[in-house]
């Protein structure tokens, strides 16, 4: 393969209406493919923060928003979407480069931003901002008003595809946004920032409506626990949202949050070997891995164990693991360094265990951030809890289906799971006991399965969901307004 990397994308924050230049972390930004350093991770100054902290706040205490209706908005985000759609080849080379999605899975994720943004639109005019309720002697009006200034907290793995939604949402309803970005993974976020910010410059908008933040951890603490907030959306770790949870909470700010889930597949006795082991490969291989919906912990009925094991093994070997810029590669390298590190140690935990690793056993000669994938055997389900988040599965055998259901009720799940059967009514009777915000039957793949299927957030996976509820409507307050009946009657 002849290789081009994209360029570099020059790192900046937004702040109060102006882009500002941003501070070296000292830590370097690499090409996962490679692990050689292609610039610095930049870090927005404290100063500059509480200036958009202000700012936000400042916006949404002047009411600055009333002066563009919602029809404005939307006017404004349609110029963003189609933006996006011209852009997308951008955006995904930059999400390509920065998480090791393979370009071809990144160009398909790009080139729905659009269409994401439209959806948002059409979810907020659908709901209005306004609903009569009265009658003309006693006018009542429900108003449907921005909570105030958002935080939104962006994953490394999806990066555009998650802040393009939630910030099109926050906005369309009213509320200033601040979005930070992973410090792994901000450049396509950059671009995508740069295109809102041009569209809202265009419509003449306000300063503070939107701004940029970029660094750390720290960082997010700076903004998660600042009692200017009044929502907050985050997506990530188990352990990570724990923290931040606990920091919004101190400012009651109303939560979203999708975090980590152990995904368990059940296999029955009657399900279909090769089927079932593509679709769980196709599953956990998908953006690497990398992605909170993946199938992870596999409960098999004792007489399918050896013959899945092996399918999948074969599955395995048979992915063409390269750089993730190349149009053939199917699986490419995690995203830093340090998530591939931790999934080798946890492979080495479960090995330890007298776990087997079964897969794909060579791998690219690039260096960067590259794993081996495949499905350990040969251990507990109980020892399998947490979420590997890379190209990875664990199998346990079982012999009775309630305890499998037990095993995979167990507390690391709550967000997706699956069932693979021949008996299409015994295998909806099984998953509809699964405690899960979605169980899929007979297959991985990442979109809804029906019109109005979106799944909410069960157990330790998060708060919220991604229904209608989650979406524009979870960035307005309700406020009734409206002429009393003008007597002491209850």
């Amino acid at each position: 393969m002849t290789r081009n990397s994209p360029p570099i994308v020059r790192q900046r924050s937004y702040i109060d209406g102006a882009w500002v230049e941003i501070q070296d972390s000292g830590r370097p930004l690499c090409d996962p493919n490679t692990g050689e350093v292609r610039q610095q991770k930049l870090t927005t100054s404290p100063e500059d923060i509480e200036r958009a902290l202000a700012a936000a706040h400042r916006f949404d205490q002047t009411g600055a928003i009333r002066e563009f209706p919602l029809a404005a908005r939307a006017a404004m985000l349609r110029d963003f979407a189609n933006t996006l759609d011209r852009r997308q080849d951008e955006i995904a080379l930059q999400d390509s480069i920065n998480t090791g999605c393979p370009i071809r899975t990144a160009r398909i994720v790009a080139s729905s931003l659009g269409d994401r943004v439209r959806s948002a639109i059409q979810e907020a005019l659908d709901l209005g901002e306004s609903v009569d309720l009265g009658t003309a002697e006693h006018p009542v009006k429900l108003l449907r008003r921005p909570l105030g200034p958002a935080v939104i907290i962006a994953p490394w793995n999806v990066p555009s595809f998650t802040s393009s939604g939630k910030v099109a949402a926050a906005l369309l309803a009213g509320c200033p946004v601040l979005l930070k970005p992973s410090e792994n993974t901000p450049s396509g976020v950059q671009l995508i920032s740069e295109m809102l910010v041009s569209a809202i410059e265009s419509h003449g908008m306000p300063r503070g409506y939107f701004q940029l933040i970029q660094g750390g951890s720290s960082i997010g603490t700076l903004l998660t626990g600042d009692r200017r907030i009044a929502s907050l959306v985050f997506t990530g770790g188990v352990e990570t949202g724990r923290s931040v949870a606990m920091s919004a909470a101190s400012a009651l700010a109303v939560m979203q949050m999708e975090l980590g889930s152990n995904n368990p597949a059940i296999v029955r006795a009657d399900a279909d070997v090769a089927h079932t082991a593509a679709s769980l490969v196709q599953g956990t291989t998908r953006i690497n891995g990398q992605w909170c919906e993946a199938p992870g912990k596999i409960l098999v009925h004792e007489s399918l164990h050896d013959d899945l094991a092996e399918a999948i093994r074969l599955e395995f070997a048979s992915l063409r693991i390269g750089d993730s810029l190349d149009e053939e590669t199917q699986l490419g390298p995690l995203a830093f360094e340090r998530h591939r590190d931790a999934l080798r140690d946890e492979v080495a935990r479960l090995q330890q265990l007298g776990g087997r690793l079964l897969g794909a056993e060579e791998l690219p000669t690039l260096g960067g951030w590259f794993l081996n994938p495949g499905v350990v055997v040969g251990v507990a389900a109980e020892e399998a809890t947490t979420e590997l988040f890379g190209p990875l599965l664990t199998m346990h055998s079982y012999s009775d289906e309630e305890v499998a259901l037990q095993q995979a009720n167990a507390p690391s799940g709550g967000l997706d799971a699956f069932v693979f059967s021949a008996d299409t009514e015994a295998a909806m009777t099984l998953a509809s006991r699964v405690r899960a915000g979605e169980v899929r039957i007979n297959g991985t793949f990442m979109s809804d399965l029906a019109d109005g299927s979106q799944q909410t957030f069960w157990g330790s996976s998060g708060i919220g969901g991604h229904g209608l509820q989650h979406g524009v409507r979870f960035f307005t307050g309700d406020r009734v307004v409206g002429v009393d009946k003008g007597n002491f009657a209850l």
